[in-house]
């Protein structure tokens, strides 16, 4: 009997042991559902990109400290330029890591830099938003009441075949129409170009109007660089195409004999619409964006400094002259093609000296209504002084379309950069420098006629386009 007490005690023993470590284990358990409960959550927004580092994970080292010093970094795009090189390479790959909108929008950090850190950004938004919009669609079916659904199953397409996209916000749903539109034209570019750089990307921009610069070439190394400003009614979503289509062909016009080219398709400010152009408000806050990005162009290249000449088309023309007027831009050419008026500037006088002695030029088309909307022709001079007239004092170059009509349009209004047009073999020779290449046309002038009052006459109407 003893033997049978003595396996009952170790029974006993053994359940009380398993018993103890069940609870050891539980509490643990417990412990680590606690502490998730109480850690706060991380959450990302549709901008932030994701918080385990690339860098991070290559090296082990923490990158706190370094997106902290991003908080630091001077304000000046020189002293910028000079604090990026003093970061380490491995410094600077968690910096673009932990937080790569704002290495991106660096004015004076390196081209090739920003278009890490912007297409980093690009990558994650889509991403992020294409994953917001799958929730939202999947979160509206499930809240569908009974008669939605019913409701819905009638009518032509039902809900459940909507694009995910179409449940985002609207001004959701135009930065992933941004981020789209910027990455084809970034696969656009390098296809063609032979290399695309991302120099400005924020999807956010105004709203969701969006702001962006594609670079054909490559900026950091490029011996000229142009800025192609556009005009009335253009955003990143529907106008990167257009844009992107006149920088490639001016890269290709340019050629290489007299040097690398970069050609810079500048979506950069909020243009205006119809319902806003006689205004000059786009243009002096899109004045501010453009000077301030041509001077991170000039940082970035320190002591090797490029030819750089900015081309306004349109109300661009506009923005691009109070750039000059007011906000010192740093270019060596400027260029008013189609203008509708210079703006603040009344003669070539109010720019400063490396642009009034010779190098500030106007295209216009006689055809292009657009050109004639300007402070002779149209009563309360809203967008200032013709750049073509004589007294405004820039030099003229043939801009004629070669299929020009009869009468005043607004087709030739969208010619200048054509391929094989005079406007764009113009261009090409201004970017490049040679200016000897170029070809001159008379000015418009005006005229007081007794019958007819003061008028503008244009010679360029009567030249005869091969």
């Amino acid at each position: 009997m003893a033997g049978i007490a003595s396996i009952q005690r170790n029974a006993a023993e053994a359940a009380r042991r398993r018993i103890e470590a069940a609870k050891v284990v539980t509490e643990k358990a417990v412990d680590k559902v606690k502490g998730a409960v109480e850690r706060p959550v991380q959450t990302l927004s549709a901008f932030e990109g994701p918080k385990k580092l690339g860098a991070e994970k290559l090296t082990g080292e923490k990158t706190q400290a370094v997106a902290g010093a991003l908080d630091g970094a001077p304000a000046d795009p020189k002293a910028r330029a000079g604090w990026w090189k003093g970061l380490s390479p491995t410094e600077q790959m968690q910096a673009i890591s932990a937080d790569p909108k704002k290495v991106g929008s660096m004015d004076g950090l390196p081209a090739s830099v920003r278009d890490s850190a912007n297409r980093v950004q690009l990558k994650n938004e889509v991403t992020q938003l294409n994953a917001e919009a799958k929730q939202a669609k999947a979160d509206y079916l499930d809240n569908m009441s009974l008669g939605d659904k019913l409701r819905d199953a009638l009518r032509p397409g039902s809900a459940k075949d909507d694009p995910p996209e179409k449940f985002l916000s609207k001004e959701k749903q135009h930065q992933l129409e941004n981020a789209n539109a910027v990455q084809k034209q970034l696969d656009r570019t390098a296809k063609e170009a032979g290399s695309a750089q991302l120099l400005v990307y924020d999807s956010a921009f105004v709203k969701g109007e969006g702001r962006a610069a594609i670079v054909a070439g490559n900026l950091d190394t490029a011996k000229h660089v142009s800025v192609s400003v556009p005009g009335l009614n253009s955003d990143v979503r529907g106008y990167m195409d257009n844009i992107t289509s006149d920088a490639l062909r001016l890269h290709k016009a340019a050629g290489t004999q007299r040097g690398e080219v970069a050609t810079v398709a500048w979506m950069g400010y909020d243009a205006p619409g119809f319902q806003n152009v006689a205004s000059d408000n786009a243009a002096e806050n899109g004045a501010k964006l453009l000077a301030s990005d041509v001077a991170g162009i000039r940082a970035s290249r320190e002591g090797n400094q490029p030819h750089v000449t900015v081309i306004g088309h349109s109300y661009g023309s506009t923005t691009a002259s109070i750039a000059a007027d007011k906000n010192n831009l740093q270019a060596d050419d400027l260029v008013l093609i189609g203008s509708p008026g210079a703006g603040s500037a009344k003669s070539v006088k109010d720019y400063e000296p490396q642009l009034s002695n010779g190098h500030v030029w106007s295209g216009s088309a006689s055809r292009d209504v657009v050109s004639w909307l300007n402070g002779s022709n149209l009563p309360g001079d809203p967008l200032g002084q013709d750049p073509s007239e004589n007294k405004f004092g820039a030099k003229r170059f043939t801009a004629e379309a070669a299929d020009r009509g009869d009468k005043s349009n607004m087709g030739d209004h969208s010619k200048y950069y054509n391929e094989g047009s005079e406007s764009l073999e113009n261009l090409a020779d201004i970017v490049t420098g040679n200016y000897g290449g170029v070809d001159r046309a008379e000015h418009r002038y005006g005229k007081h006629d007794w019958f007819k009052g003061n008028r503008v006459i244009d010679p360029e109407g009567n030249r005869a386009v091969s």
